[in-house]
């Protein structure tokens, strides 16, 4: 693992694209150290970063698939796992646990099931009381999808995702991102300094990464740790 150091974080990640001659959109950043300043000139730290080069990652990828190497014993007893595992019977348990915990809390509802594919299940929840349901930012209906996701993979459902909506909310919370990823380019871009936008869940985050990947003039990267990980965006 290689570090590149710097006095803020963009300075240091400008020393490992100098060093890698790479372009900022064509690396993946991870925040080793936050920059600090200290008192008196004592305890000061400089920022650290590390730079994955996306291409290599692509290439091992395409090696791992090309070579017709034997599949270690390891790797075919997860497969083994994951054939074993009954996507719809963990959703149906899935649903039973649901329903226990919105009937503690109170809700009238209804759940609709839909198995997208063998690693997704979708659960929309039918409520008159959505916006309870959604609570403040999302953080409700966030933390009863994280409840699920830890339940199905307790029943050994390692790959299977869970997404849980009510009224449309993650569509209308996507596109909302969308735009507040805009809108914080934007002011990056204007006042030439990193911003940092406030804690949101991992698929969260992975959305404004998305929607600033083809930006050629700001660059985001995470820092922190969860439950507090945020986002920050800076000029190129």
């Amino acid at each position: 693992m290689t570090i590149y150091s710097g006095k803020t974080i963009q300075d240091a990640v400008e020393q490992g694209l100098t060093a890698l001659s790479l372009t900022s959109d064509q690396v993946e950043v991870t925040v080793i150290q936050q920059p600090k300043n200290g008192f008196l000139g004592f305890g000061r730290k400089l920022a650290q970063v590390e730079l994955v080069s996306k291409t290599n990652t692509k290439q091992q990828t395409n090696l791992n698939k090309s070579t017709n190497q034997p599949v270690s014993e390891s790797k075919q007893h997860e497969e083994e796992t994951e054939n074993a595992v009954d996507i719809e019977e963990v959703s149906q348990k899935l649903a039973n646990y649901l329903n226990d915990v919105l009937e503690a809390m109170g809700f009238s509802f209804k759940l609709k099931l839909d198995l997208k594919n063998r690693h997704s299940i979708y659960i929309d929840i039918d409520t008159d009381q959505e916006s309870r349901l959604i609570g403040r930012h999302g953080r409700t209906i966030n933390a009863l999808q994280n409840l699920s996701q830890i339940f199905i993979n307790r029943l050994g459902a390692n790959n299977v995702t869970v997404e849980l909506d009510t009224a449309n909310y993650r569509s209308r919370r996507s596109e909302s991102l969308v735009q507040l990823a805009d809108k914080t380019a934007r002011n990056a871009i204007a006042n030439g300094k990193p911003v940092y936008l406030n804690p949101m869940p991992a698929f969260e985050r992975k959305q404004i990464h998305n929607a600033l990947a083809d930006n050629d003039h700001v660059m985001t990267y995470s820092t922190g740790k969860e439950p507090h990980r945020v986002i920050v965006v800076a000029p190129k």
